[in-house]
Order: C-alpha cells, then sequence, then structure tokens
C-alpha cells in the first residue's frame, strides 16, 4: 500500500525536496531492483492515452476501464499545473489507484506538466514542482509498476530534470522523438550518469535490450 492521501498533500506541500527524493527512489527500487531505466525509441502505439485532468475524470476513468476489461493496458497520464487545487490531484490520484486495484490494467503513470498559457518562463511549471509531482505519485501510486518521467521540457535544463527523475521515483525517461532535443544516447548517457543501466522497451513496457 502506497502513502495515505493526508501524506501525499503534506508532501505536495513540503520544502523537503531532497527528502522527497530519497522516499521515492526507495519505492522505485524496491518495484525495480534490477537498477534499469527504460526508454522507447518507436511510440506509435504508446502515443492511446489522452491527457487527463481534474476536470475531465470520470469520461476517461471509464475510457481506461473500458480498455481494461477487454484485456488491453493503457497508460495513465495526468496533466498538472494548469490552475487545479492540490486536493484535485489527489483527487485524481485516487481514482487511478483504485482503478488499478480494479483492473489492473494501467502499465505505467505519467505526470505531464502543463505548458504556460503565454510565453512567460515564469508562469511554466518549474522544476522543483514536477521533481515533487513525480515523488509523490511514485510513492502513492505503489500498485502501478512504471512511472514516466514527464519529458516535455527540451534542450540541456529538459535533459537535466529527466536525470534527476531517476532519483525522484522515476524508472522510466518516455520516447526519443525527432524535435524533442534528446536523442537516444542522449538518454542512454544519462541513465548512465544516474547509475542505471539503459533498456530500450517496446510501448507495453517489456523491455527488448539491456546496455
Amino acid at each position: 500500500m502506497g502513502i495515505s492521501r493526508e501524506q501525499a498533500l503534506e508532501c505536495l506541500q513540503s520544502d523537503d525536496l531532497i527528502g522527497l527524493g530519497m522516499e521515492a527512489d526507495a519505492v522505485r527500487r524496491r518495484l525495480h531492483p534490477e537498477g534499469v531505466a527504460t526508454y522507447v525509441v518507436e511510440c506509435e502505439a504508446e502515443c492511446g492515452p489522452e491527457l487527463i485532468g481534474p476536470g475531465t475524470i470520470d469520461e476517461c476513468i471509464a475510457a481506461h476501464r473500458a480498455a481494461h476489461r477487454e484485456g488491453k493496458q493503457t497508460t495513465a497520464r495526468m496533466l498538472f499545473g494548469a490552475g487545479e487545487t492540490l486536493e484535485q490531484r489527489m483527487d485524481f490520484l485516487e481514482t487511478v489507484r483504485a482503478l488499478q486495484e480494479e483492473t489492473g490494467g494501467f502499465v505505467a503513470f505519467v505526470p505531464v506538466a502543463a505548458a504556460a498559457a503565454n510565453s512567460r518562463q515564469l508562469d511554466s511549471v518549474t522544476a522543483v514542482e514536477r521533481l515533487k509531482m513525480l515523488a509523490v505519485a511514485r510513492m502513492f501510486l505503489d500498485n502501478i509498476e512504471n512511472v514516466q518521467a514527464d519529458g516535455v521540457a527540451s534542450g540541456i535544463d529538459g535533459l537535466k530534470v529527466l536525470q534527476t527523475a531517476l532519483r525522484f521515483g522515476a524508472n522510466d525517461l518516455g520516447a526519443v522523438e525527432a524535435g524533442s532535443g534528446r536523442s537516444e544516447e542522449d538518454l542512454r548517457r544519462i541513465i548512465r550518469d544516474s547509475g542505471l543501466r539503459p533498456a530500450e522497451r517496446d510501448a507495453a513496457y517489456r523491455m527488448m535490450m539491456i546496455a
């Protein structure tokens, strides 16, 4: 059983970022003791799943439940940082955890930071917020095997956040995509620099090749 709703809310409000990272990393190591972090090169089948947020919980969860009943596995993606409250974030995480207990159909969870409504960098979700949300998701959703780092950010700063995410509960770095500012070699390098072994996977999170 993961941490409680009350504990998760306390974590989201905590200033102890390093402590959160250590706790989330402990969950990752428990679930993935092999010391491997994954990525995917081709993601056409993976890119099913829609972004879901506090305003669309019921409709999207119903779609996932239907897919699970058909024997399909899906990825839950939570959009955050779009003006929702911390309570709304927890409502969503609780709904995902309950459906996973019911169906076991989620293969992964991805917290996705919302883009700023304008071009002002100050209005975007900060790296600290991304890492905090990732850590809380890993600790709360310990019944979902994989948690993917938010790969929206690009360039050098984005790669640094992805590397740090591997010590905040993430065991997957998402897809290598043209124009994303990150190559396959970039992902393999930051995984190795984190002390883990890189492994390519398929859309169902099955490892294909471990370096």
